[in-house]
């Protein structure tokens, strides 16, 4: 993506310097954050310092805010990054749509000197870079201090905007089921790896949104497959996919070989069925508009109705083709042709997944294993019947994972020969 802007302002090297209080400007931080959600560019202004004011207009200012929103969105968050050589604090802002992050500077003073885009420089433990063709994944590689070799799980996320934590920031959706699961197989000795999807948090692609298919996500896992592969530290490579995840992992897993499967809360129809279904139970409504939209992307031909406000996020133009190469395959159907030892996990107060999915993907083997879990939601957390309150639970950060999933899933790969 063409870099928007260099640097707006920058009064003052940025070198890391020795660390102190930071509570002041962390509020400067904060209100610059708000200004900036909220399209105040005349509020941003005010904080400046008077050298900033000076060296930049009120024009530049909303300027830049207006390139920035359009093309990146606003910040989902921000946190503290290192000290600068002024005196001052520096900021990392994370914008809605994948790619540079957003550097923010106040020197002591507590009067913002500097703000512009680069690329993420912060080092995570753990942080892995995976190249595809037409795409950057990162990721988080969590392997346990322990001697000798290790199994390894490749944790694929489920739909939408997910992260490699299992988060939608874009909505304040923050439920961590997949660093969970990372840290409760780190604790058992088991390694993960786990990366944001192309044009999801840190990772990059060149091709747009509305450019992306089911196959380009497929290629993705298929290389995570290969990069823990050719890590001699791991004794078996098991795939475990969430959600959409467990389609794009069984079909990962046909083109390239491991030692094991997971399916976690998938969909055992295709998708075009399963959204039908999900629509007439909510709305029925809502069905006999949605019903010709989901016949017309099937298809591959023009959607001719305008499309509600409600379901352009669902069928917009710039998730048409995806959906197109996705709704071409049978979970139940492809599942057959995985040769690896399955685990599939079923969760009965799932409001997205139902136990008919689960039962029609154990068909399509004998061999298949099938655990069933009472209370546990899509997120893998317990869950109320309701289903507002299930809903509920996915804003819920610190609800733990269900009691009964790990002991199933650390059963499952201790078996595996």
């Amino acid at each position: 993506m063409k870099r928007i802007i260099t640097a707006l302002l920058l009064i003052g090297a940025a070198g890391k310097v020795c660390a102190q209080s930071h509570q002041a400007n962390d509020t400067q931080a904060a209100k610059f954050v708000k200004y900036y959600n909220a399209n105040r560019p005349d509020s941003i202004y005010t904080l400046l310092s008077d050298a900033g004011k000076a060296k930049v207009p009120l024009t530049g200012v909303t300027s830049a805010v207006t390139q920035l929103k359009s093309a990146l969105g606003n910040l989902v968050s921000h946190e503290y990054y290192q000290p600068v050589s002024n005196g001052g604090d520096s900021y990392v802002g994370v914008f809605e749509k994948s790619g540079p992050v957003f550097y923010i500077s106040f020197n002591k003073e507590h009067k913002l000197t500097g703000f512009f885009t680069n690329v993420d420089k912060r080092i995570a433990p753990g942080a892995v870079t995976i190249n595809v063709p037409g795409a950057v994944l990162k990721g988080t590689l969590t392997v346990p201090d322990t001697a000798g070799k290790m199994p390894v799980v490749l944790i694929i996320a489920g739909s939408g905007p997910t992260d490699r934590n299992g988060n939608t920031v874009s909505m304040d959706m923050r439920p961590n089921t997949y660093l969970m699961l990372a840290d409760s197989f780190k604790q058992k000795n088991i390694a993960a790896l786990r990366y944001d999807k192309r044009l999801v948090g840190q990772s990059t692609a060149t091709k747009s949104q509305a450019q992306t298919t089911f196959e380009d996500v497929i290629n993705d896992a298929v290389a995570c497959i290969k990069f823990l592969k050719a890590d001699g530290r791991f004794s078996k490579v098991i795939v475990a996919g969430h959600s959409e995840g467990s389609l794009i992992a069984m079909l990962a897993c046909q083109q390239e070989k491991v030692d094991g499967f997971i399916s976690l809360e998938g969909a055992g129809f295709p998708l075009d069925e399963v959204l039908k279904q999900q629509i007439q139970t909510s709305s029925p409504a809502a069905y006999n508009k949605a019903a010709p939209v989901i016949d017309s992307i099937k298809a591959g031909q023009p959607i001719k109705q305008k499309l509600d406000a409600d379901f352009e996020n669902l069928f917009g133009a710039s998730v048409q083709t995806y959906l197109h190469t996705w709704f071409k395959y049978n979970p139940t159907a492809e599942l057959a042709k995985v040769s690896v030892p399955v685990l599939i996990v079923q969760g009965t107060t799932d409001i997205q997944v139902g136990l008919a999915d689960a039962l029609s993907l154990k068909r399509s083997r004998g061999d298949i294993r099938l655990k069933i879990i009472t209370g546990m939601s899509h997120i893998l957390k317990n869950g109320p019947e309701d289903r507002r309150e299930n809903a509920a639970t996915y804003f819920k950060p610190n609800l733990p994972l269900h009691s009964e999933l790990m002991p199933a899933l650390l059963n499952f790969i201790k078996n595996i020969k």
